[in-house]
Formats: structure tokens, C-alpha cells, sequence
């Protein structure tokens, strides 16, 4: 036979809620997203609709793991089915540290990757705590002075690389700054924000100046 000529995605994102974008008009996944799709396989068409992008990236994902190959006949084969799947919970996570232990950029972008896989929407990147403040605050650039090395950092274009990466999968990017405990590594950066040389946490919330670092960085 002909086989299947291909996979039909019909995306409706004026039923869903209105979608979040930046200033580049580029959308980015939220907690209340509507996931929901509904894929149909026969044996001579295929047809994936969802109400938003990101119900179509988990359907395009079910799609690809219904996808074997014949090594018999050297063909790829897909079983005629249909599918009406949506998300039990709207927080699906993996949490990485790199606070505590500093993961490479490659090795984020390879856990943004697989997330999909297994239909994760949220990477909580634990970015610092008491062992690390590994990246760079703009508006607080001596901060990162509590990285592990210099060369244990996340720039800001690293972080934009990794919450790209994430966007493009419908993953949201949650980032956990430690405070007010957990927080020695900010002494390094800003000693003034900790109660003395020899007690390094928590920040020191007697100080006006512990408010105004706390709300810079967040």
C-alpha cells in the first residue's frame, strides 16, 4: 500500500486562554496552559488537534512513540489508534541543582531535552544556596563572587539559552534563588547583607540594605 503521507496538526489558540508572549511576540507555557489533544491514526491518514501549541507538542510526542521500525521489511510502521489524552496535574517537574553541585550548560540543555520524553513541563533549576551563587545578576554583578570558580558560572546569555531550549518543548523554566537561609554564598559577593564575618547566615533582615539586594536580585 501507499502508507501513511503524513500527519495533519490543526492548533486552535483562539479556544484556549490568551497565551503569554515577550516583547518578540514569542510564547511562553504557563501553569493554567491547556495540554489537552486528541490524536487519530487510520491506515490512510492522521490527524493531531489541540487547543494551544503545547497540547500539540505532547501529541506530536505521542505520535513519535507510536512510530517503530520494521527491520523485515525496512519500513516504519504506526499502529491505527485514537488518542484523547490530557494532563492529570499542571506542574509536571524535574528538579536540578547546580547550585550545590555545577552542572555545564550542555548537560541542562540534554535534561531540557529528555523532559518531553516522559511529557515534563517544569525544570526547577535550583540556581543557589549556601555552597554556590553561580549566576550573573545584572543588577548585582559582584553577587557570583560566591561561584565555586570563576569559570562555574551561568552568564545571563546562558541562562536565555536554557529557557529558550525549554520554551521550544513547552517547558517552563522555574528558577529557586535560596533565601534568606541557605545563603552564605551571597556573603562573598555582598558581605553587608550577612550579620557578621563569623555568622554567615541567614541574611541579616535588621538591614534595610538586605531588602534592597533581595529585591534586585528577584
Amino acid at each position: 500500500g501507499v502508507g501513511l503521507p503524513s500527519l495533519s496538526i490543526v492548533v486552535d489558540d483562539g479556544a484556549g486562554r490568551p497565551q503569554r508572549a515577550n516583547n518578540t511576540g514569542a510564547l511562553y507555557p504557563s501553569l493554567d496552559d491547556d495540554e489537552s489533544y486528541k490524536l487519530r491514526i487510520t491506515g490512510a491518514s492522521a490527524t493531531l488537534k489541540a487547543r494551544t501549541v503545547w497540547g500539540a507538542l505532547r501529541g506530536l510526542e505521542t505520535f513519535s512513540q507510536l512510530v517503530t521500525y520494521n527491520f523485515d521489511t525496512a519500513t516504519y510502521e504506526v499502529i491505527p489508534c485514537t488518542i484523547q489524552d490530557a494532563p492529570r496535574y499542571a506542574h509536571r517537574g524535574l528538579m536540578v541543582d547546580s547550585g550545590r553541585h555545577f552542572l555545564p550548560v550542555a548537560t541542562l540543555l540534554h535534561v531540557v531535552d529528555a523532559l518531553p520524553y516522559a511529557k515534563l513541563n517544569v525544570l526547577h533549576w535550583h540556581l543557589t544556596d549556601t555552597q554556590s551563587f553561580p549566576v550573573e545578576t545584572p543588577s548585582r554583578p559582584s553577587l557570583w563572587r560566591g561561584s565555586f570558580s570563576t569559570r562555574e558560572r551561568y552568564s545571563t546569555e546562558d541562562v536565555r539559552r536554557v529557557v529558550e531550549s525549554a520554551r521550544l518543548r513547552g517547558v517552563r523554566v522555574i528558577p529557586e534563588f535560596d533565601t534568606p537561609g541557605h545563603a552564605e554564598s551571597w556573603c562573598a559577593g555582598i558581605p553587608e547583607v550577612c550579620p557578621s564575618a563569623s555568622c554567615r547566615t541567614p541574611l541579616d533582615v535588621s538591614k534595610a540594605e538586605t531588602f534592597a539586594v533581595l529585591d534586585d536580585v528577584l
